[in-house]
């Protein structure tokens, strides 16, 4: 009696390791995807849906780690932020419950400037 409870906790501890790894694993993703979207959108005269377009391009070239990924860039005069969020795998489906992750990543907005500081 005793070794089939120790064997479920034992089973439930490895199944929360594993599940933990993936959770890692897709915010590292997300994370990676929003600097490369970040460096593809800060870059000089570059468009926010070319920031976009490489965050999505990251992700898609890892399949079965991150589901529904939704990447988004916002724009000012003088920053770039991408954000990036995507669904970790589950190793048991239960019901309600998500591992929905989210990454920022921000700097400022490449520009020309002259060597008197001017723009």
């Amino acid at each position: 009696m005793e070794t089939a409870v120790l064997i479920g906790l034992a089973l439930a501890l490895l199944v929360s390791v594993v599940q933990a790894g993936l959770w890692w694993h897709t915010r590292t993703l997300c994370l990676h995807a929003a600097a490369t979207g970040l460096q593809a959108a800060r870059t000089l005269h570059a468009t926010p849906e070319a920031g976009q377009q490489a965050a999505s391009a990251f992700l898609t070239r890892a399949p079965n780690a991150a589901t529904d990924p939704v990447a988004t860039v916002s724009t000012t005069s003088g920053n770039v932020v991408v954000e990036v969020s995507a669904t970790a795998p589950h190793l048991l489906p239960i019901p309600g419950l998500e591992f929905r992750l989210s990454q920022t990543a921000s700097a400022t907005r490449e520009a020309f400037t002259t060597p008197g500081g001017t723009p």
